[in-house]
């Protein structure tokens, strides 16, 4: 599925990766999708993520267009935003049914190709 992926949409999937990789992210993503829409006072209560932590995660999400807002007063409510998700799920979905003979032809494969960053991998431990 990746090799028919166009260039732009691989890299708007790695930006979803990329933004679900830190855990109070995804932490704040899995408890908006278990409890729905809640305010921020209603989110720190949920996941002990304090002030401003909590406001600076939300609005990498929030640029991140993985979460909509609503304003009610002066209370701010988030929700999942869902169709930020269909491709990612899609392709989560691909991978997890690739079988072991499918998985073992991807490691032969990258195996066999040369290593790529090595100098600033390197560079970068050091």
């Amino acid at each position: 599925m990746a090799d028919t992926l166009p260039a732009p949409d691989l890299e708007a999937l790695a930006e979803v990766m990329r933004t679900l990789g830190h855990d109070t992210r995804l932490r704040l993503i899995a408890t908006l999708l278990a409890q729905g829409e809640k305010s921020v006072g209603e989110i720190e209560a949920l996941t002990g993520i304090g002030q401003p932590g909590l406001s600076q995660q939300l609005g990498v999400l929030r640029k991140a267009e993985l979460v909509q807002t609503r304003r009610a007063a002066k209370q701010v409510y988030y929700s999942v935003a869902s169709d930020a998700f269909i491709a990612a799920a899609a392709f989560l979905t691909a991978l997890a049914r690739t079988g072991p003979a499918e998985m073992a032809a991807l490691a032969d494969r990258k195996a066999a190709s040369p290593a790529r960053g090595s100098a600033a991998m390197f560079a970068k431990i050091l």
